[in-house]
């Protein structure tokens, strides 16, 4: 899961569960509230009930109760004595009885009431909910029990409604803070996807690039100067590398051109005994391969550093058939057939010494690791809708499929009997896609039916 969606979670989790204990409490003391009128209610009219049967004697059966704010027929009233005889009763008793029903002071109950008998707010199934209230009082030293209760189905509507406005307004209220936590998130997370952005867009070609700093001293800002620190190592040591290898190679390439020299003048010398003579072509031969290998370490060191080209439009076909006729008098002698299918006047904006080098290693290689007999090699390409296409395929033995992602880097070998029987050097394909790179070009390599291996190639139109 993303950070911009945890954090969208976090804030959206903490804001529900806020709300949802603010509305709990809110709605609570909402409700607790008019409970607390109804019952002070109950306790007016009990009160003056007891006052006029103190006043005009418990016998008396009927009692003026127009001293009461509230009028007693709203109410189910009943006065009973201990052995149960009822001394004062409300006219609403005649529809529903509700004595006995709990031994609590206060409670709760429905009753069912026809609405043709008495209309008191009743639901549609005719239930009527009733606030009740026993009271125990003394007059003229007898005990009497006051059971007085009140409908209240109306305000149990009211409080149905709340709960359904305060379901309703937790529902939009979370839409609203999810939405709100996600552009929240997204804004706390932009400068680290700005970060990310950057740091993607900085690549071995533009080590020089650095994170701007922002104004704020906070950990984005640290963020940022310590990945700009290690942009800075990571410069200097690519830096550092590329001229130990350009340096290194150049250093090694006179003392090895000298010592070639010199074993070809002792070659020449007709007094040489046949085993010093063996030895010495053998010696010549692996400081030949070593003159190679520095030559394209040279190479590769000045594509690495160089990284602009000398672009002019380029006839890639011409080129090929340069580099073809080159290497006419090898394939001749290692009996490789050649089979150039690409087609007339391909032309692409390029820097020629650099893909004239390409076309070379690219015939190299697939005339080293051809078949030894009755090989063959295809060239093929041309435009196509995603660029200009350059197919050169040969004759071999297939690259196991776990080498195919590897034979581009660099001093990478399949099997040390084939470098060392052909003399690469493991450096040929990676200059070559060196070079490709630097044209915005991509290279591909991939087993094909008929013991074919095929190496495409494909540069931009724009290039």
């Amino acid at each position: 899961m993303k950070i911009r969606k945890k954090i969208t979670l976090w804030i959206s989790g903490t804001a529900l569960l806020s709300t949802i204990a603010f509305s709990s409490f809110i709605f609570f003391e909402l409700m607790e509230e008019p409970f607390r009128f109804i019952d002070k209610e109950l306790q007016l009219v009990t009160q003056a009930l007891v006052e006029q049967m103190k006043n005009s004697g418990i016998n008396k059966g009927r009692y003026d109760l127009s001293s009461v704010p509230y009028n007693p027929d709203h109410y189910w009233i009943k006065v009973t004595r201990p052995n149960g005889e009822t001394v004062y009763q409300s006219k609403m008793t005649r529809y529903t009885d509700i004595s006995d029903a709990s031994h609590k002071n206060k409670y709760m109950i429905e009753k069912t009431i026809s609405r043709s008998q008495i209309r008191l707010g009743q639901d549609d199934n005719d239930d009527v909910l009733f606030r009740v209230m026993v009271t125990q009082a003394q007059i003229e030293n007898l005990p009497i029990v006051v059971r007085i209760a009140k409908p209240i189905e109306t305000l149990e509507e009211e409080l149905l409604d709340l709960v359904r406005d305060i379901i309703i307004s937790l529902t939009l209220c979370i839409l609203i803070i999810i939405v709100l936590s996600y552009q929240l998130a997204g804004k706390i997370l932009n400068p680290v996807v700005s970060i990310t952005h950057m740091v993607k867009d900085i690549s071995e070609k533009s080590l020089d690039k650095r994170i701007p700093l922002s104004r704020n001293k906070n950990e984005l800002n640290d963020l940022s100067i310590s990945l700009n620190k290690m942009f800075d190592r990571l410069q200097y040591s690519f830096k550092r590398q590329k001229e130990f290898i350009g340096n290194a190679s150049h250093e090694l390439k006179s003392p090895i051109t000298l010592l070639m020299l010199a074993q070809e003048e002792m070659l020449m010398n007709d007094n040489l005994s046949l085993p010093a003579s063996k030895g010495l072509m053998k010696q010549l031969n692996t400081t030949r391969r070593m003159s190679h290998l520095v030559k394209n370490l040279l190479d590769l060191s000045r594509l690495e550093q160089q990284e602009t080209l000398t672009c002019k439009p380029v006839n890639l076909t011409t080129l090929i058939k340069r580099v073809v006729n080159d290497y006419s008098e090898l394939l001749a002698a290692k009996n490789i057939r050649i089979c150039n299918e690409m087609a007339e006047d391909v032309s692409l904006q390029g820097d020629p010494e650099k893909l004239f080098r390409l076309l070379i290693n690219l015939i190299d290689n697939s005339i080293r690791y051809n078949l030894e007999k009755n090989g063959r090699i295809i060239i093929d390409g041309g435009k196509t809708n995603d660029g200009i296409l350059l197919e050169i395929s040969n004759t071999g033995q297939p690259i196991p499929e776990q080498d195919l992602d590897f034979v581009f880097e660099q001093f990478y070998r399949v099997e040390k009997s084939r470098s060392t029987t052909h003399g690469g050097s493991g450096l040929g394909l990676a200059i070559a896609k060196k070079i490709v790179a630097l044209h915005d070009g991509k290279i591909q390599i991939t087993n094909e039916p008929g013991s074919m291996i095929k190496i495409a190639v494909v540069f931009p139109l724009s290039s």
